[in-house]
């Protein structure tokens, strides 16, 4: 399954909330998401362009992997993902085997829905207000499709398609620890 996923710094919450709401848009409910990115010491996956990630969101625990991105306008790549009974046995798993822990990005989300793609707008310890927009594609085509469908959206938001970030969360609070240890 592709994730197809675009992501944008936004300056606050209400404003954008609105903008999305005038769209449509169906309010689904608000969560709490700690998420534990893993990986190997020599940084394997981090390196091949992945991610490696144990969620806990409302009592929930979830194992993602992300493939690398699949271009340079978006955060779209392969994402396999299982659902586990225990956060604790997984990581006690994970460090056993060699894994080590990079680091946590905690979020208060906001989640919408708007036909078939999910709008999040996140508020992320340390990192800021977020907008994330995003559909999932078995195929190449459907890929182009759910990307063109984005990009419309954005426009209707008065959002520019160079506001968009590369970055993940893993990414941004990696490179945040980089910038204080200087």
């Amino acid at each position: 399954m592709i994730e197809v996923e675009v992501k944008v710094r936004i300056e606050g919450i209400e404003g954008m909330e609105k903008r999305i709401k005038e769209q449509g848009a169906e309010y689904k409910g608000t969560i709490k998401q700690a998420d534990e990115y893993f990986d190997f010491s020599d940084m394997r996956i981090f390196n091949s362009g992945g991610a490696f990630r144990v969620r806990a969101a409302e009592g929930c625990y979830r194992v993602t992997y992300k493939g690398c991105k699949k271009d340079k306008e978006t955060t779209s790549r392969e994402e396999i993902e299982i659902e586990v009974e225990s956060k604790e046995k997984v990581v006690k798993i994970l460090e056993r085997i060699g894994f080590i822990r990079l680091c946590e990005i905690k979020k208060k989300r906001k989640v919408y829905h708007l036909a078939d793609l999910k709008i999040s707008l996140d508020e992320v310890e340390g990192l800021g207000s977020f907008m994330e927009i995003e559909g999932m594609a078995n195929s190449e085509g459907e890929y182009r499709e759910k990307k063109e469908e984005i990009f419309k959206l954005l426009d209707k938001l008065g959002v520019s398609l160079e506001d968009i970030s590369q970055k993940s969360y893993m990414e941004m609070a990696l490179n945040s620890l980089i910038e204080n240890f200087k």
